[in-house]
């Protein structure tokens, strides 16, 4: 009877503490501040991108984070290229981005390009998490922003209208 009570009390406890990281790994993606010369470099790659559209990307990146953070191990694919670039530059801060994956998500997050998955099928697997994760399911407007990046990405400026409000 003890042995039981035991592994009911470990439990619940075990349960507690996940669920204090989940909110402390969640508070830290929110208040993250990334390196400041990202959103310069990534002009490099987008020289039509303005202030509040970088500020969108670096947005879409954090969010990136939180829906993988909410996946867990599963693997979650890059939706949109132009915050696939914010994080390539993030990653070259190595130390920053090592202990920003701890923090944030417990683990260190890989970068793996779609070419180097063993099938296409993983890929497509990971880019509809990123679409059906409950991070992305919580609130329409994360799907609109993503929606947002991509076109950023895929259509002239003059396409999207730029009045949609993401914050």
């Amino acid at each position: 009877m003890k042995v039981i009570i035991l592994a009911i009390v470990a439990l619940v406890v075990l349960v507690i503490y996940r669920k204090v990281q989940k909110i402390r790994r969640e508070r830290f993606l929110k208040h993250y501040s990334f390196p400041k010369s990202i959103p310069d470099k990534l002009l490099k790659h987008y020289p039509h991108l303005n202030a509040e559209q970088l500020d969108r990307v670096m947005y879409g990146l954090r969010e990136y984070f939180a829906i993988c953070n909410t996946a867990g191990k599963r693997m979650i694919s890059m939706p949109s290229q132009v915050v696939d670039v914010a994080w390539h530059e993030f990653i070259l801060f190595t130390r920053s981005y090592e202990e920003f994956c701890q923090q944030g998500l417990g683990r260190f997050l890989h970068h793996t390009p779609a070419e180097a998955m063993s099938t296409p099928q993983i890929a497509q697997d990971g880019i509809k998490r990123a679409w059906l994760c409950p991070a992305c399911a919580k609130v329409l407007i994360r799907k609109i922003h993503w929606c947002y990046l991509l076109c950023l990405y895929w259509t002239p400026n003059y396409l999207f209208p730029m009045a949609l409000n993401m914050s």
